[in-house]
């Protein structure tokens, strides 16, 4: 009886497949097994789960967060907004929308008495590819009104 064991990949060829990965698992949201599927049919090369696992988790590529993780994200918009600032959550790399992160505070965001009396903050993830920060500004082309440029108006004035 014969134990399967699986191929032991190079370095090189994980970094080859590594932005295939990202957009196959993050941009397109395929489960692992899909990608596990698509990597070994078109790009011959063919990784155990446990393996693509384990490169994810060293890449920091998450589709999910823990209670605690989103715990840490609630103290944080929390704090951003008493001073003011709007919020976007990034978790690697990949905008998560609104309401997901507004639906995940509200779950996640349960604080114990005795946590809100003595202060306790939840602990920062450590190897979590998460970014909270102030929003873009819409990329949409603003229209000036001229109408009211004094040199404009002479000019008009004059003709």
């Amino acid at each position: 009886m014969s134990s399967r064991r699986s191929a032991m990949f190079k370095e090189e060829e994980w970094a080859r497949v590594q932005p295939i990965i990202r957009k196959l698992y993050l941009l397109e949201d395929k489960s692992l097994k899909d990608v596990i599927t698509t990597l070994s049919t078109i790009h011959n090369f063919r990784p155990s789960k446990a393996q693509l696992e384990s490169k994810l988790k060293q890449w920091h590529m998450a589709k999910n967060m823990t209670s605690m993780e989103w715990k840490h994200v609630d103290m944080r918009i929390r704090k951003r907004r008493l001073r003011g600032k709007d919020s976007k959550v990034y978790l690697s790399g990949i905008p998560l929308r609104c309401a997901t992160v507004e639906k995940a505070r509200g779950r996640h965001s349960f604080e114990s008495t005795l946590d809100r009396v003595t202060g306790k903050a939840p602990p920062s993830p450590e190897d979590l590819s998460l970014i909270i920060r102030t929003p873009s500004p819409p990329a949409e082309v603003q229209i000036w009104n001229t109408h009211n440029i004094p040199r404009l108006l002479l000019t008009d004035f004059f003709r």
